[in-house]
């Protein structure tokens, strides 16, 4: 089991890295309010393919492009994480010397959201020493967990998973998963199983809602029924990488089974009695109500 280390110093900590997808063709960061100086690196990801990669000056911004024909987000995810790998190899004469980005951020392209809100995100979880963590959605956001919304009156509330929307990870964190990001296409699993098993393996286990940074999902969200290329489902990618956690669990800290967390992510929230999901429905019909409301 890899223990994570605070004790850094500020030169193995280099520069968050902020990767926004783009269709090739619209205007780039077409979403984003440019009101601050980014503080992080642009990184652009044409997911059709269109577009040659390298560095380019996108509406005046600094931004690398990466670019391959993807299905889904998972994808992105694996592109990404040779992007970073390959730039080590090119660049880096000691990998130990702190490689990676301080945070790796993944903000989807129909995410509503400023530059200083972004900036914002990363000096919270600096401040805070968090692991993982995301800006909230607006009330008025399409989304698929209710409990990603904005919660008045917070700064950020601990959570045990985020979902891959627009999700920021330790830059170590998010490439030690690197391995199963080659064969997940929808990233269904990433989020709610893989990245939370590793946290606990690591000691990086500090996971937050920033609901003082509030942005707005545009778009509906898609279904999970898609059949993708390697011939699977969404539901079955997510089940894959959810053994694939137990299994991770199972060989490198068995002790974790007798834990909350592990009751939380694994049994409980995964082999809900009628009670809770009466309460579930009840809850999202409320919500529902109260959003039309408004």
């Amino acid at each position: 089991m890899t223990v994570y280390s605070e004790d850094r110093t500020p030169e193995a900590i280099r520069r968050p890295a902020v990767l926004v997808s783009w269709d090739g063709a619209s205007l780039p960061l077409a979403l984003v309010q440019f009101d601050a100086h980014p503080e992080f690196d642009w990184i652009l990801f044409d997911y059709t393919g269109r577009q040659a990669p390298g560095q380019r000056t996108l509406r005046g911004q600094p931004v690398t492009v990466l670019a391959a024909r993807t299905e889904c987000k998972g994808e992105i995810y694996k592109h990404l994480a040779d992007h970073l790998a390959d730039h080590l190899a090119s660049t880096a004469s000691d990998p130990a010397s702190g490689p990676w980005p301080e945070y790796v951020g993944v903000i989807d392209d129909d995410i509503l959201i400023s530059v200083a809100q972004i900036n914002t995100a990363l000096h919270l979880g600096r401040s805070e020493r968090l692991d993982v963590f995301s800006p909230v959605l607006s009330h008025d956001s399409p989304y698929s967990h209710q409990w990603m919304r904005q919660q008045p009156h917070k700064l950020y509330r601990e959570v045990d998973w985020v979902e891959v929307m627009m999700p920021f990870y330790r830059g170590d964190l998010f490439m030690a998963a690197r391995p199963y990001y080659q064969d997940n296409i929808s990233s269904w699993g990433l989020d709610r199983f893989l990245i939370p098993t590793l946290q606990q393996l690591r000691g990086q286990t500090r996971t937050a809602l920033l609901d003082t940074v509030m942005a707005s999902h545009r778009r509906p969200v898609t279904s999970g029924e898609k059949v993708y290329r390697n011939g699977r489902t969404a539901w079955q990618e997510r089940q894959i990488l959810r053994q694939a956690s137990l299994d991770l669990i199972a060989r490198e800290a068995p002790g974790l089974v007798k834990s909350p967390w592990y009751h939380r992510t694994f049994v409980a929230r995964e082999t809900p009695n009628k009670w809770i999901r009466w309460k579930r429905r009840a809850a999202r019909a409320v919500t529902a109500w109260l959003d039309a409301a408004r």
